[in-house]
């Protein structure tokens, strides 16, 4: 942009897009800023057992998926007392 009355002067649609696109720019940089940092961790001087297995889990970025590792609380509070109930019964 030349000038911020330019910014001023773009629709809300516009703007959008033009966000959307500066995002997407953004990010990809950032991947090749992962990418060039993953090439010079995974140097042969590491040891392999502590290094991550992937550049997503060295380095997440806001496109990649995060996976939810775990049980959410509503779940181990009904295990748990189920598994109270089980004990009541057996004993």
């Amino acid at each position: 942009m030349s000038s911020l009355e330019a910014v001023y002067d773009m629709t809300w649609a516009e703007f959008q897009i033009r966000l959307f696109a500066y995002k997407r720019m953004d990010l990809y940089r950032w991947m090749q800023i992962r990418e060039l940092a993953w090439n010079s961790f995974i140097a042969p001087h590491q040891d392999p057992k502590k290094m991550p297995k992937t550049k997503e889990r060295f380095w997440p970025l806001n496109g990649d998926k995060q996976k939810s590792g775990g049980v959410s609380d509503e779940m181990k509070q009904i295990f748990l007392n189920e598994y109270k109930k089980w004990q009541q019964a057996v004993s």
